[in-house]
Parts: C-alpha cells; structure tokens; sequence
C-alpha cells in the first residue's frame, strides 16, 4: 500500500484516506515514488543521448572514428594493415585451411583467441598481406593428430584468400 501524506501537518498514514488520521483536516495527498522515478529515467535517457552525440562527433572530427578506421592506416603501414585485417583474416582463411587437412582438423586456439601470430607483405609493401599460424592441427592416417602451421595470403580488399598452405610443424615462441 502507498503512503499517503497530509497536506497541513505531514503526518503519513497506509491506505487511501480522504481526510488527515491525526487532525482530521481534508485533501490528504498520495504520496508515490513513481513521479520521481520516472522523471529521473527520462533525463538519465537525454543526457546519455546528447553526451554520446558529442563523442561520436568529436571524434569524427579528429580523425579516430571507430567504424572508420582505414583513415588511420597508411598503405605501406604493414602492422596498422594487418591488425585491422586479421579478423577477416580469421574469418575467410579457416574454411581454405580446413580443406588442406586429408582427413579432420583441430583448432587449439581459445574462443577468443586470433587463429593467426605473425604477419607479412606477400609481395611488396602496400599489397597483399600473408597471415601465419600455427593453432591447428591435422589428422593423419593412423588417426594421430600433427600440429601445423598454416598460411594464408589475404588481398588488399581484406576479403579474398588468394592461396592457402600447410606444413607439420610450430612456429617458434
């Protein structure tokens, strides 16, 4: 039940009465918390939108937006390139490896662990990207499972493998 409290004195009695319990004067007010709970969602709501406006805008204009981030990258650039790749990377290169294997394949990396340690040009600076790894491993004929490390040359585009290997091995620490 909500409070209900009185205009004259401020007393606070439970229920829904229409005149004061301890003086008996009229208009007793309800007093609820939802007003005021409701008012602060509501400026809590403007302010973050407006705040938020203001940092997307600001840093648009400073050169370091997010959902943009091949404005930072030169083209000969080689880490900022492929740090900014290695998701597609990871994404469009595992499919290609897979199919290198004879028989099954085993990822050893962690969920949230990048397929793919080290980087380099495949051709020249400013081209295509060569990704190198070594978290898999392939099934031989015997059913013994032989780590690998693996390549994959990504094009500028970020999106198409042009060419995929293999070879027993790890790569070192």
């Amino acid at each position: 039940m909500a409070l209900v409290k009185c205009k004259e004195c401020g007393s606070e009695a439970r229920g829904k009465p229409t005149k004061c319990v301890k003086y008996g004067a009229p208009g007793v007010k309800q007093r609820t918390g939802s007003g005021k709970t409701r008012g602060g969602v509501a400026i809590l709501m403007v302010v973050s939108l407006i705040s938020g406006c203001c940092v997307s805008t600001y840093a648009a204009k400073d050169g370091h937006d997010p959902m943009n981030q091949a404005q930072s990258c030169c083209a000969d650039d080689l880490r900022c390139l492929a740090e900014k790749e290695i998701v597609a990377a990871d994404t469009y290169c595992k499919v290609p490896i897979e199919r290198l294997a004879t028989h099954a394949v085993r990822w050893t990396a962690a969920p949230n662990e990048m397929k793919f340690s080290y980087f380099r040009w495949t051709d020249q600076p400013g081209g295509n990207i060569t990704y190198v790894g070594d978290k898999a491993e392939f099934r031989n004929d015997v059913g013994i499972y032989t780590p690998i490390i693996y390549q994959c040359d990504l094009a500028s585009d970020g999106q198409t493998v042009l060419g995929v290997s293999a070879s027993a091995g790890r790569l070192p620490p």
